[in-house]
């Protein structure tokens, strides 16, 4: 763990995001157990909460906040593979021993981390075989690299996988307001590039395309969706 100290902060019975996290579940049936086996930090933006590469220390859920999660490119740069928010499980190795992390998770915002003891949270997990089994659904999904657009869509031009991205972000982290449907996260132009497979100054065309047909509004790193609807339709296209 890099970056932060302990710090006294918010504790699993007043966590908002509790009823939604699977991994967090095993704290209905043994919440006094579970409350011994949680070590809670806060992160400020950019501080990196793990590195790929180095060893995995338990089993890491975001209670608050964003983060990004990268990895490492052949050419040697980073290449964000997902955006993770409250509830999310962000390290699926986390349940093996002696592994080492394959991303590497960085706060977007000020974030809360829970790191859970691999040993106990196993032992938890051996009481409950549902529960076992659900997250060993879960793990095959989170954090994988397909969550990254351009692997998602490999075939469907820039626009498509753009106007998907942001269809995606909004689900995610939007939320409603007069002029259309706000992001709530703020991502450098960079960091969009990163997500769709594309170079910066492709996304900031098509940001300024998209601004010119009204389909979305900008305020610095702010991004409203304007008209969803046609966004869906350039994004279900190959355009």
């Amino acid at each position: 763990m890099v970056g932060t100290a302990e710090v006294p902060i918010r504790e699993c019975q007043a966590c908002a995001v509790r009823s939604n996290s699977l991994v967090c579940h095993a704290a209905e049936k043994d919440p006094l157990t579970f409350q011994r086996l949680v070590h809670r930090f806060l992160y400020r933006p950019h501080q990196v909460v793990f590195y790929e590469g180095h060893p995995c220390l338990g089993v890491y859920v975001l209670c608050s906040g964003k983060v990004k999660l990268t990895v490492s490119s052949s050419s040697g740069h980073r290449r964000i593979v997902s955006i993770a928010g409250p509830g999310s499980l962000i390290e699926r190795a986390g349940f093996c021993e002696g592994v080492l992390h394959d991303v590497t998770c960085e706060a977007l915002e000020t974030s809360q981390v829970c790191l859970i003891s691999r040993e106990g949270y196993l032992g938890l997990l051996g009481k409950d075989p549902e529960l076992a089994i659900e997250l060993l659904q879960l793990v095959s999904r989170e954090t994988a690299p397909s969550q990254h657009i351009g692997n998602r869509f490999p075939y469907r031009k820039t626009a498509g996988r753009f106007a998907a991205l942001l269809l995606d972000l909004a689900r995610r982290f939007g939320h409603r307001e007069p002029e259309g449907v706000a992001l709530e996260i703020r991502l450098s132009r960079e960091e969009l590039a990163e997500l769709v497979g594309a170079a910066p100054e492709t996304v900031i065309r098509l940001l300024s395309r998209f601004k010119r047909e009204r389909l979305v509004a900008t305020n610095g790193s702010k991004i409203t969706l304007r008209k969803p609807e046609r966004l869906n339709k350039l994004a279900g296209s190959l355009q």
